[in-house]
């Protein structure tokens, strides 16, 4: 009786133990698998997709090879910019690429604008879930084909426009300006009527000139009787990569707390404007206003995340959109880009990769 308690209980034992292993392989199992098909999706075949893929040996960019007539069309009719051709483009894209991406940037493979485009580049917000910074909460990210992690989605229009811009401008896009309604005119003279300019910074001050536009303003001389004159800058943008983002940007960006925004002002209603022939100084009458870091947070309430728990590493995949094979040239060029803008360092140029452009606070990592 003593030898058959103990037998069974050695038994129970080892069932115990034999539930145990079986267990944990219940629980380790899904997520070897989960891993493996996620892996899977970024060294599958085509045979799934709608296009034909390719990634360089670098792991940083990817083409995805159109028929002519698509390609033709996709550039001739701006296909990123029509709901109907882009959605079912992009969830084909999830179905080669894991859904790991902040970003999506399909680049052209075109040495220059074409002439059937009127953008150098151009943002589509997909989701967004910050406050304070303008604007609405949004999420669009399941008609694109991803689970919540996507934020917006570029093109930009020549091969190499990821170094030489507007990629910087476009990404700014995806925090500015919803926050301040800003002005511009299309003429010099007298007698103008401004118009609202929302999206850019327009006639806006700034610790720098913005990429979203706008001048530097301590450069801002005042004139008396409301007329005011800046250096020359623009307002739509001022100069694709070759300035870094200014403290209201990187304020709205999550990368600099309001603190540091150094106060600024925003000139509307602007009914005159001439520009010097010579040193093309901007000289305006408008209506002037000074924005400070308090009155920013008063206009806009708090950011949510603020400067502490504010995402400031983002995922980027890069994918060239082309009707013909790339050839070395053109893989080596587009590697380049993507290489330098990811960079985490300075580059050692005039021009500003994506740390340089937050003073070392944000990055981007390109892979495939």
């Amino acid at each position: 009786m003593v030898f058959f308690v103990y037998r069974h209980l050695g038994l129970a034992r080892c069932n115990i133990g034999y539930m145990k292993q079986i267990l944990r392989l219940l629980i380790i199992l899904p997520l070897l698998i989960w891993v493996a098909c996620e892996d899977e999706k970024s060294s599958n075949s085509d045979d799934d997709t709608l296009y034909e893929y390719e990634l360089h040996s670098n792991n940083r960019v990817s083409s995805l090879l159109m028929s002519e007539s698509e390609y033709s069309n996709w550039v001739s009719n701006d296909g990123f910019s029509d709901g109907s051709i882009r959605l079912p483009l992009i969830n084909d894209v999830y179905n080669k690429f894991p859904d790991k991406y902040d970003f999506i940037f399909f680049v052209l493979n075109e040495p220059f604008i074409p002439s059937s485009l009127f953008y150098y580049g151009k943002l589509i917000g997909v989701s967004n879930n910050v406050q304070g910074i303008g604007s609405n909460s949004y999420d669009y990210t399941s008609d694109y084909g991803s689970s919540g992690k996507l934020k917006a989605v570029m093109q930009l229009t020549g091969l190499e426009y990821l170094k030489y811009g507007p990629a910087l401008h476009e990404l700014a896009h995806q925090w500015a300006n919803y926050a301040l309604p800003t002005h511009s005119v299309d003429n010099v003279g007298s007698n103008l009527t401004s118009y609202p300019y929302w999206g850019h910074w327009g006639y806006t001050g700034g610790s720098t000139k913005g990429q979203l536009g706008g001048f530097k303003q301590s450069s801002l001389i005042e004139n008396g009787d409301n007329s005011y004159t800046v250096d020359s800058f623009g307002p739509f943008a001022n100069g694709g990569n070759g300035i870094p983002f200014n403290e209201l940007e990187l304020y709205l960006m999550g990368m600099l707390p309001i603190s540091s925004v150094t106060p600024f002002d925003m000139f509307t209603d602007i009914t005159s404007l001439a520009v010097d022939t010579l040193t093309f100084d901007f000289t305006l009458t408008a209506t002037r206003t000074t924005y400070t870091p308090q009155s920013l947070e008063n206009l806009l309430g708090e950011r949510v995340p603020s400067i502490g728990s504010s995402q400031k590493d983002f995922k980027l995949l890069v994918v060239v959109i082309t009707d013909t094979p790339l050839s070395d040239d053109e893989w080596n060029k587009v590697d380049a880009t993507a290489e330098w803008f990811s960079k985490k360092g300075d580059d050692g140029t005039y021009l500003y990769n994506f740390w340089e452009a937050t003073n070392g606070v944000g990055s981007i990592t390109i892979e495939n």
